[in-house]
């Protein structure tokens, strides 16, 4: 094999006619790869000369252009048949996740399209002299197609690499999505500059500290992809934020699972199916609520109140606590405390005895008392760890009556779960006020004002219907106190 400059000095066609020098290389080439345009260049003049064209030169530049686009097409066809035959053969061995990331998204059959962009790219370079005008936009629009395809193919590695992360490595689902789209727009942003460079004839370089130029301008166009991409990373080296997260974004409607997070928007599916987007920045400048650690914990906190009217609330007569004494749960702590006042103690706090927090003084200290008893024999509230406070307190006095507040935590984050539990701890508590003597407040309706003049005109209150359950519960059976047609008193 040895280099040939430019040394065709005469081709023959088929008739016999010398044609001119024409062709010559544009650098030093293999002599096999001489040969391989020397057939083809002969072939079109043989093709020309079966029409009688072998003279036009211009007809015979074209038709060499296509011979040579035809064979690289013919090449990439074979050799994509090929790749795909030997990546799938290759992939029934392999047990790579990345592999199989590559082959789902075409990456080799992608790739392979390189090849009769190459091969045009060689063989289009023994093209007639008097036609480099068309040899070098030809050679352009070859390289312009590589790097596109080549670009292309990055950013398809990328995706791959990503994915592969984000399924096995990734445990903690931090949001690398924005992380690969920088990378792919830094791809693209290389492969435009080399594309302008090739289309201007010009380096790169020189394109590139123009562009400083234009600084100003590029921020204002991707400010939002630039901030997206400070605010990823410090939410990710923050680790503030996962990939299905319960967040609560305030001053938005957002309030439900991240799904995705990426460069210019954090996708938030709220609880009634509905997408929220909210740029990175405004989590990192603002303010958000994440429910991870509840989540991960498996525990939840109760913090609710009940309003007590005041006016029910009065000391505990002796009545009041032998009644109470009929309670199973509450009988330890009444005798206990009976016997620490008739010694002359008081250990309403930290009771040295282990007895519960609560005052035997009054029935809401001893409700009080009751709730505590109840919540620490309740199976779904912690009661262990630090971090699992439980204790009933009462509030400051509102207008609308005494906040009997509830803070504890259920043994479980599941949605459905720890509504129940709230719920059955606040229908029991409810359910029991009226053995100690205690009254919910509730603002006065229509409803009320016509039951009040009923039973202050002297009529029976067991007509009376809805009366509250301190008052109902002594009275006849609704049965035996409804009139019918066949009761001869009925007037």
């Amino acid at each position: 094999m040895k280099d040939t400059m430019i040394s065709i000095t005469q081709i023959h066609n088929a008739a016999g006619h010398a044609r001119v020098p024409t062709v010559e290389l544009s650098s030093h080439a293999e002599e096999s790869t001489y040969m391989i345009a020397r057939y083809l260049m002969r072939a079109v003049d043989a093709i020309l000369a079966f029409f009688g064209q072998q003279d036009n030169n211009s007809l015979f530049t074209w038709v060499y252009a296509l011979l040579v686009f035809a064979i690289a097409l013919a090449i990439g066809w074979v050799l994509k048949v090929i790749v795909v035959f030997v990546s799938r053969r290759i992939g029934k061995h392999l047990n790579s996740d990345i592999y199989f990331f590559l082959l789902k998204k075409k990456f080799f059959t992608k790739m392979s399209r390189i090849v009769p962009a190459i091969v045009f790219l060689i063989l289009i370079e023994f093209t007639l002299t008097y036609k480099v005008n068309l040899s070098t936009w030809l050679t352009r629009i070859t390289w312009i197609y590589i790097i596109i395809v080549f670009a292309l193919s990055l950013t398809i590695l990328a995706t791959a690499m990503w994915e592969h992360i984000d399924s096995r490595e990734n445990k903690r689902h931090l949001p690398l999505k924005g992380i690969v789209q920088l990378i792919k727009g830094i791809v693209w942003g290389l492969a435009v500059i080399v594309i302008l460079a090739i289309l201007f004839d010009k380096s790169p370089g020189k394109l590139l500290a123009g562009l400083g130029a234009f600084a100003a301008v590029l921020m204002l166009i991707f400010k939002d992809s630039i901030l997206g991409l400070v605010a990823g990373v410090q939410l990710s080296e923050n680790d503030s934020l996962h990939v299905g997260d319960w967040v609560k974004v305030n001053g938005t409607d957002a309030n439900g699972t991240v799904t995705e997070v990426t460069l210019t928007s954090v996708k938030i599916m709220n609880f009634d199916k509905t997408i929220v987007t909210v740029p990175p920045y405004q989590l990192v400048s603002g303010s958000f609520t994440n429910y991870r650690n509840m989540q991960l914990s498996h525990t939840r906190r109760i913090c609710r109140s009940l309003l007590i009217d005041a006016d029910s609330v009065m000391p505990a007569t002796d009545e009041l606590i032998d009644r109470l004494k009929g309670i199973a749960l509450l009988k330890p702590w009444l005798e206990g405390k009976l016997k620490q006042k008739a010694e002359g103690k008081r250990f309403d706090t930290n009771n040295p005895d282990g007895l519960v927090d609560g005052t035997i003084e009054t029935n809401l200290g001893i409700f009080r008392a009751y709730a505590r008893l109840y919540l620490d024999s309740h199976p779904r509230v912690m009661h262990e760890g630090s971090d699992n406070t439980c204790f009933v307190s009462t509030l400051p006095q509102t207008p609308t009556g005494i906040p009997f507040q509830v803070y504890c935590f259920t043994d479980t984050s599941a949605w459905l779960d720890y509504e129940s539990i709230q719920d059955g701890i606040f229908e029991h508590l409810c359910a029991a006020l009226h053995l100690f003597s205690l009254c919910i407040y509730e603002e006065s309706s229509g409803r009320d004002t016509v039951m009040e003049g009923y039973v202050s005109s002297a009529r029976g209150v067991e007509t009376a219907f809805g009366l509250p359950y301190p008052f109902l519960k002594d009275l006849p059976s609704a049965a035996s106190s409804v009139k019918t047609n066949d009761n001869p008193e009925v007037k």
